[in-house]
């Protein structure tokens, strides 16, 4: 019993990541119709279709502790930047405290977030190639906010979002590749932009997610 613990304990890690996350943009636009002029709800209508998808872009740290029954806990701490351009108007007075002009347009914006990540994983096969699947918890925590065309930003740390990705890996050697599916999305309201005025919105657009880590110390 003594010698198979020592050889789990062998597999537990201390990582680097990056990661990224492409997902279908919020394109939403009704609540619009009670907060701004008809021609603000038209211009976004006539752009509607002028946008990308949502890029996300993280990298960071990540501890894993092996558990029993081929379970393990990982932990990730990480900075990822957030750039969204579906066409909506900016609460430049309002959230930015900006008063040179009474409307402002977010044709793009960049969130640079905080993310603290817990996720369980569980191995399906241990050979020269390791498979798996796991669940990602993800607390999204947002510090800026920014939008660079009319030089618009906020330093402020405030609660952004809860992701959870149920997903699949892949480990070789020290390299680990993992593909997950966001499942459920819980975003807190986002008073840069125009918004449907709920404290909490559960809408949830498809988005997935790659990453790729690399382990830097195993014992």
């Amino acid at each position: 019993m003594a010698y198979t613990q020592d050889i789990v304990c062998q597999n537990n890690s201390f990582r680097i990541y990056a990661a990224y996350a492409n997902g279908e943009a919020d394109k939403r636009y009704d609540f619009l119709n009670d907060q701004f002029p008809s021609a603000v709800v038209q211009v976004v209508n006539k752009n509607i279709k002028d946008n990308t998808s949502d890029d996300e872009y993280a990298i960071g740290l990540g501890y894993n502790l092996i558990l029993k029954h081929k379970f393990s806990l990982v932990f990730d701490l990480g900075y990822a930047k957030l750039v969204q351009d579906f066409l909506l108007p900016a609460n430049g007075q309002s959230f930015f405290s900006r008063q040179d002009e009474q409307f402002y347009w977010r044709h793009k914006s960049d969130y640079h977030i905080i993310q603290i990540s817990p996720q369980i994983q569980y191995l399906l096969s241990d050979g020269k190639f390791k498979f798996g699947e796991y669940i990602q918890f993800i607390s999204n925590v947002s510090f800026r906010k920014a939008i660079p065309e009319d030089n618009l930003f906020k330093n402020k740390i405030e609660y952004f979002a809860t992701e959870v990705y149920p997903g699949i890996f892949v480990e070789y050697k020290r390299i680990r590749v993992a593909v997950g599916v966001r499942a459920l999305h819980i975003k807190n309201r986002d008073d840069a932009i125009a918004n449907n005025l709920k404290d909490s919105d559960q809408y949830n657009p498809f988005k997935v997610k790659f990453t790729l880590s690399y382990d830097l110390l195993k014992w």
